[in-house]
């Protein structure tokens, strides 16, 4: 009676003992984490999410982190088949001067996935002079850039836009002084810059205005460097008792919570204008907080946590924002709360199963 007691005992403790471990085994880091959402949202070899955009977002982390292939459960495994991923996005570009529909952010976006993936824009040279010559004849006379080549209207996104494809298709940015003069003239009374000289400032606008003078010559060229800074920190939640939004940016000042897209703006552009004034252990917590463990994403409302609603944008603007603040180490930050693994669960039930045989067959031995 006695063997039997001792030998419930044992199996009961082994039984606790695994139960107790399988949280250490199978947490995650909370890089594993966006990275599984990454892939979850993969279309084969085509694209990620929803759009061109989401790709090439995606494609920057995985390339950061050298995750094309990664090890799996029986050795490696590859998740993005480069050669197959280029191939596809050139025919995207293709068909989309073949058909005469182009667009000039999903082109951006295709050329910037290139460029990632090859480490440099990979296009057949008939359809990269098709390139240049669309967006050459976005340029307007008086500065700027239009959206599409028909427009005469130009917008400082936009001139964002085909700056950065002149950037990777390694080509020069000409009358970049009535372009520089252009986007100055964008410049409003509160210190901020509008999409054009007749729209109000934005965060977005304003980011843009600060890029692309900080390329085309300095910041200190800015208009007005102070009351541009000073703009872009009026929109920063300095109030420590508002959990969701302290360290955060505001994407106006009609809203109550913060974004992390508007947040990586501001971040980009003080950055671009005077780091010494960041707070990087405010924003890098509200960040932290932002990662949904749900999915392995990022989400623009807290709120959003337990309905997995991350989305590859807002966790491409978490990224970047850990990135400029050089905080990416939090992301090898380990994760214990995670879901049960059946997996793991087969194997536990197996080692006590096999526990349980080796104790009843030691006391039955004894016995004879």
């Amino acid at each position: 009676m006695k063997n039997k007691q001792r030998s419930l005992t044992i199996i009961t403790l082994m039984f606790t003992v695994f139960l107790m471990f399988i949280p250490v085994v199978s947490a995650k880091t909370r890089q594993s984490y966006l990275a599984d959402f990454l892939f979850q949202n993969q279309i084969g070899n085509e694209k990620f999410g929803n759009s061109y955009k989401d790709t090439s977002y995606a494609l920057e982390i995985i390339d950061y982190y050298d995750l094309y292939e990664i090890q799996g459960l029986f050795g490696p495994e590859t998740k993005v088949d480069k050669p197959t991923f280029i191939e596809n996005l050139e025919t995207k570009v293709e068909e989309m001067f073949d058909d005469g529909e182009i667009d000039l952010y999903d082109l951006y976006y295709l050329l910037s996935s290139l460029d990632i993936l090859n480490g440099s824009v990979a296009l057949d040279s008939n359809y990269k002079d098709k390139v240049h010559e669309y967006i050459n004849q976005t340029e307007q006379i008086s500065g700027g850039y239009a959206i599409t080549n028909t427009s005469a209207s130009a917008n400082l996104v936009s001139t964002y836009i085909v700056y950065n494809i002149y950037t990777l298709l390694d080509e020069p940015i000409f009358n970049q002084t009535t372009h520089l003069n252009w986007i100055l003239l964008c410049n409003n009374t509160d210190g901020g810059y509008g999409g054009n000289q007749t729209l109000p400032s934005t965060i977005l606008t304003t980011y843009c205005a600060v890029y692309l003078v900080s390329k085309l010559t300095t910041v200190d060229d800015l208009d007005n460097k102070t009351a541009t800074l000073n703009y872009i920190l009026s929109f920063y939640c300095d109030d420590s008792l508002d959990s969701d939004n302290y360290g955060g940016f505001l994407p106006d000042l009609i809203t109550n919570n913060a974004l992390l897209s508007s947040t990586y703006y501001s971040i980009e552009s003080i950055e671009l204008i005077d780091d010494s004034i960041l707070n990087p252990a405010a924003t890098i917590a509200w960040v932290l907080f932002r990662q949904n463990f749900q999915d392995g994403g990022f989400v623009d409302d807290p709120s959003e946590h337990e309905e997995g609603l991350s989305s590859i944008p807002a966790t491409f603007h978490a990224f970047k924002i850990l990135h400029i603040l050089n905080a990416l180490d939090n992301l090898n930050q380990d994760i214990f709360m995670v879901e049960f693994n059946y997996i793991i669960l087969i194997i536990v039930l197996s080692v006590i199963g096999i526990i349980a045989v080796i104790i009843v067959f030691i006391w039955r031995k004894r016995r004879l």
